[in-house]
């Protein structure tokens, strides 16, 4: 692995594991009203053994934060870029796990301590709030700019569909620019769900409930709708790159990279936000403490049969969590669980399938065929107007495609020659330069330098080499 793609891993995930950590830290702390999730009244939040618990999950999160920095280590000299990701989503998986753990073992220990105590409250009743305007649901996201911030994000992908040609390569644009777009989809569909959601209880004062959860649901409501237009901002610059427009792979990976940033600072402050105004306003745990029977490991599952609500406010960190007890919690929990067991398997999979199946490149009937999983090219020794033998790679930058130590294949720039199609070993010594008759620029190798020169004797018998 080079350099720049571990220092570029590193840099967008160890601030992940510092915000995880800031988060978790502040369950603990006075910016929350609850202590680990659990509706500790004030009065006693200081007890010994409340602080003993805090102090042993401060120390376990210490300990799991100083062993995630360390974790890459393990893999991150791998020469293997296969072995190399699947540490990756190793150290990810773990990464969740040492912040998840700690929270519900001692937020199970909090628990448990409330109830011996007898420090619970009473619930809350139609005599403390009037029930029909503090659950009543607020509703603020405007419909009309999500309805245009879908259509937007399906123009490129039309725009293509449009001008499809017959070959792969358009159709894996179109597939491309419809997964892009469906990202912007997802983001209006979440916003429509949490805009249903019910009202969250902070007070015994109605006008306060009321108060906090339009405020609420506008700041998430602006949040995401900006988070959607950047999205939709990505999909017409994703359609630019797919037709050389956006200076290659370097272009597109900053606008990504722009983009992911800016999603996460929007995300960051707008619940930050709500943190702060929640701290603000609330005057009563009363709706915290009737709830806790449905929260498990601490407070981090939800599970309530009696609640036909699919997402609920997070008691820990801020957010929306799944309620398992509902039909569509429980697909949700299965699918999340799929895909995460998937990507373990698939990823390594698939990159494994890419890094160590063997290039080939042969002669055969009049065809000269490149092969890697599969038959990646196809030319008719018809069309070949130019065959050159390079003993040095010019210098390519891909457009669209796979880059791998040992495999460049798909499409690239090349020095000197504009936009052509790889498929070769960029550690190999030979190279096959092929222009055909309609202009269309190609290089391969085989496997071995000796198979490429194999293939390059063949070919200069029907037709003239190129001076090189």
């Amino acid at each position: 692995m080079s350099m720049v793609m571990n220092l570029v891993m590193l840099g967008c995930t160890y601030p992940i594991l510092f915000l995880l950590y800031f988060f978790m830290k502040l369950e603990i702390g006075d910016k929350k009203k609850t202590v680990l999730g659990i509706a500790i009244p004030g009065e006693f939040r200081k007890d010994p053994q409340v602080l003993e618990i805090c102090g042993k999950f401060r120390r376990d999160m210490k300990f799991g934060m100083i062993a995630m920095l360390l974790f890459p280590v393990l893999f991150f000299w791998m020469p293997w870029f296969t072995w190399y990701i699947t540490g990756y989503i190793v150290w990810i998986y773990l990464m969740i796990a040492v912040e998840m753990i700690p929270m519900a073992r001692y937020g199970e220990q909090l628990k448990e301590l409330k109830r011996r105590m007898g420090w619970g409250s009473s619930r809350i009743s139609e005599t403390d709030v009037d029930f029909s305007l503090a659950l009543q649901p607020v509703h603020v996201v405007k419909k009309w700019i999500l309805a245009v911030l879908c259509i937007l994000s399906l123009l490129p992908a039309l725009w293509e569909l449009a001008g499809l040609r017959e070959g792969s390569l358009e159709w894996e644009n179109l597939l491309i620019l419809f997964l892009m777009a469906s990202l912007v989809w997802c983001f209006c569909v979440m916003m429509l769900w949490m805009d249903r959601q019910k009202s969250e209880l902070i007070s015994k004062d109605s006008e306060v409930n009321r108060k906090f959860n339009r405020s609420k649901k506008r700041m998430r409501a602006a949040a995401w709708t900006w988070a959607a237009g950047l999205s939709v901002v990505l999909v017409w610059l994703s359609a630019f790159a797919l037709h050389d427009r956006m200076g290659g792979m370097i272009g597109f990976t900053a606008a990504v990279s722009v983009y992911t940033v800016a999603v996460c600072w929007l995300a960051i402050r707008c619940e930050w936000r709500i943190l702060g105004l929640r701290r603000k306003l609330m005057t009563s745990l009363d709706s915290y403490d009737g709830d806790e029977a449905y929260w498990y490991f601490g407070a981090l599952l939800y599970y309530n049969p009696n609640d036909r609500h699919f997402l609920v406010e997070n008691r820990v960190g801020t957010g929306y969590s799944v309620n398992v007890g509902s039909v569509g919690g429980k697909v949700m929990m299965g699918l999340t669980v799929l895909l995460l067991a998937g990507l373990l398997v698939w990823v390594p999979v698939t990159v494994g399938r890419e890094e160590f199946t063997p290039i080939g490149l042969e002669v055969q009937n009049g065809t000269l065929r490149s092969t890697h999983i599969g038959t990646e090219y196809e030319i008719d020794q018809s069309e070949i107007a130019s065959v050159t033998l390079l003993e040095d790679l010019p210098e390519v930058s891909r457009k669209n495609g796979t880059g791998l130590p040992n495999l460049s294949k798909g499409r690239y720039k090349i020095d000197g020659y504009g936009t052509g199609y790889l498929c070769l070993n960029p550690q190999n010594s030979e190279f096959l330069l092929i222009e055909t008759d309609d202009g269309t620029v190609y290089l391969f190798s085989d496997d071995t330098d000796e198979g490429t020169l194999e293939v390059y004797r063949e070919l200069s018998v029907t037709i003239q080499p190129a001076e090189r």
